[in-house]
């Protein structure tokens, strides 16, 4: 499928996470599964040790996209695609980082004082987002481009993540293999959250911003609210910057810009960024008057740059925002299924 083996040690055992990668860096991490019916069953359950990180998630109706797909000429559900795949190869991949943002994209950003682009040019299909370290998290950007975009990646292969995936890899994966339950439902030292006091932010050399909310309102970075003068910064976090206890200001960071932030060689599950899912809930409210209004949600997970880790860990459920919600906190990951 035109992947390699990365070949590095610590890379190359399912102990550790196998990783993955095709020709132009793009990075993927194998998940054993031996039991399709334990992948689709990886869900949410009322009286599960999970259940108190549902937000808005309880009390509606969610299911993964079941439109139609065409491969190889055939048409299939994307959900009949991901079993036979678990079937033949028993197991699947996850992308290693969160989709960063591709270098021939005019908000791609690399150098110190680049421009932190608005989330009018973000929220496109256009670009092919990539899985690698040290990229701009892809923001900006609503559940069904995000969706879109990871199905164009690799053509009959690659999927926007959804819970099942997403739990799965928590349930199966991190906790038996390093992370305990305990880190699994409070990740505040192994995620970008505003209370990490375990990493060591200042000794960072990595592709940053800070951002600054007012009154619930999301300002753009560097506490400037136009955009105009919004910019990234490159180079060594200085001490006391965010996400520090310094009033209201928030750090965004990189794809895999520290170690701490990884677990079975995959990176920031945990905080960066609110991750979008397939998993989706229509909501069909009519008032007094008959008006009619639809509205479809989408469940994104992980916890963001903004969030405290213990209240949004890794395993949370956030059921609050459309499909056509953009949020400087919310970016998305890609799986295969080959």
């Amino acid at each position: 499928a035109g992947f390699a083996p990365t070949e590095i040690e610590g890379e190359t055992s399912t102990e550790d996470g196998f990783v993955i990668i095709d020709a132009e860096g793009n990075e993927f991490v194998w998940i054993p599964c031996d039991d399709v019916n334990e992948y689709n069953n990886a869900t949410f359950e009322n009286n599960s040790d999970w259940s108190i990180y549902q937000y808005r998630y309880t009390g509606k109706s969610w299911t993964d996209g079941e439109e139609n797909v065409e491969v190889n000429g055939e048409k299939k559900t994307v959900s009949a695609i991901k079993s036979e795949s678990i079937k033949t190869n028993k197991g699947f991949y996850v992308a290693r980082y969160e989709a960063g943002i591709p270098e021939n994209a005019p908000f791609y950003a690399s150098k110190d004082g680049d421009e932190y682009k608005l989330y009018a040019e973000k929220n496109t299909s256009k670009y092919t987002p990539v899985s690698k370290k040290g990229y701009p998290a892809w923001n900006y950007i609503n559940q069904r481009k995000a969706k879109t975009i990871s199905e164009n990646m690799y053509s009959g292969m690659s999927y926007l993540i959804d819970s099942h995936a997403w739990n799965y890899i928590c349930k199966n994966i991190l906790e038996p293999k390093g992370k305990t339950k305990k880190d699994i439902i409070n990740s505040s030292d192994w995620g970008n959250y505003y209370n990490n006091e375990a990493t060591k932010y200042e000794n960072l050399d990595v592709l940053y911003a800070v951002h600054e909310s007012n009154d619930s309102r999301w300002n753009i970075a560097d506490g400037d609210s136009s955009g105009t003068d919004s910019k990234y910064h490159k180079g060594l976090i200085p001490e006391g910057t965010a996400p520090r206890t310094e009033g209201n200001k928030y750090l965004e960071l990189s794809t895999g810009a520290s170690e701490d932030f990884k677990a079975y060689n995959i990176y920031d599950m945990a905080g960066n960024m609110w991750e979008w899912t397939t998993e989706t809930s229509t909501e069909i409210v009519q008032n007094d008057k008959d008006e009619v209004k639809t509205t479809i949600y989408a469940v994104s997970r992980g916890g963001g740059f903004n969030a405290n880790g213990d209240t949004c860990p890794i395993v949370r459920a956030d059921g609050r925002d459309a499909v056509d919600i953009c949020a400087v906190n919310n970016s998305f990951r890609i799986v295969l299924y080959l």
